[in-house]
Parts: C-alpha cells; structure tokens; sequence
C-alpha cells in the first residue's frame, strides 16, 4: 500500500462513510430537536442509542484513518509520528488530492453544521432545565404550609407540588 491511488482510495472510502455517519447524525440530532421541543421524553432512550452509535461509528472510522497514516508511515520508512494525514494528501497526485481535499471540505463543514446542531439542542435542554427549576421553586412556594409527619416521624412539607409542571408540560 505505497502507491498514492491507494492512498487516495483508502482516504476518500474514510471521508465517505464519515459523511453518511455524519448525516446520520444531523438526523439523529434534529430528531432529539423535535423531541425536546415536543417534550416527548419518551423518544430520548431511543435517540441516545442512535446518537452513541454514531458516534461510536465515527471514532471507529477515526482509528481506521490513523491505521491508514501508520501504513503509509511505515512503507514510506518514516516515523510515525512525522507523518500526518496532510501529508499523505500533499503527495497525491492532482487529480486525486483534489477529489480527496473537496470531500475533506465537506465532511469539514459538516462537523461544523453538527457541532452547532448539538450546542442549540444543549441550549434547548438547559432552557428547559431552567423553567422546570423555576417552576417546582415556584410551586414550592405558592404552597400553604401543611406539617405532617413521615414515616420515620420527621415533619414534612406536603402539598401538590408538581401540578403546574402536570397540567403546562
């Protein structure tokens, strides 16, 4: 495996499957988006496994392309460490090292499409973290004091907490 076709074979099939797990993922996350939006606590099981085996996917693929490098490393007699995927590329021929730096650029600007998808969805769960602790503080509150004991004997606060969470979420 010393020949730069073979080089650019092997990167192109990576950044390939890279991209499908990529799209796989933008679904996945605009899914969980639906999902928050929906408050459909159900469906987060489900999107979560689908989410870790993507990512599980794309750090496989991420140990193939260094399995790769290693390769190349080796036939050409270098240290492991002195070579890098860029480099690899920089000795492909025209043709081939184009073809190679376009998909690269795409499954670039989709990492950078993911990576914004996954912040607003954090910002979509942290909104909603927030109201739910607003509210129950809220709820807590508004409550009449009602003193009754536990089971240990421990006086206790009881109330409806919870019924403004029941009836808006």
């Amino acid at each position: 495996m010393s020949n730069t076709a073979s080089a650019a074979a092997s990167i192109l099939d990576i950044f390939t499957r890279e991209e499908a797990h990529c799209d796989l993922l933008h679904q996945t996350l605009q899914q969980e988006r639906n999902a928050i939006r929906r408050l459909s606590v159900t469906e987060f099981p489900t999107l979560n496994e689908q989410r870790l085996s993507n990512l599980q996917q794309l750090q496989s693929l991420e140990s193939e392309r260094a399995a790769v490098v290693n390769r190349f490393a080796d036939a050409w007699g270098l240290p492991r460490t002195t070579v890098t995927l860029q480099a690899i590329i920089d000795r492909l021929d025209m043709g081939d090292k184009q073809n190679v730096e376009r998909c690269h650029e795409r499954l670039a600007e989709k990492v950078r499409v993911l990576r914004q998808e996954t912040a607003v969805n954090g910002l979509l769960v942290a909104g909603i973290q927030t109201l739910c602790r607003k509210a129950m503080h809220l709820t807590g509150e508004a409550l009449p004091k009602r003193d009754t004991y536990s089971a240990s004997g421990e006086s206790q606060r009881v109330g409806i907490g919870g019924t403004m969470l029941r009836q808006r979420g």
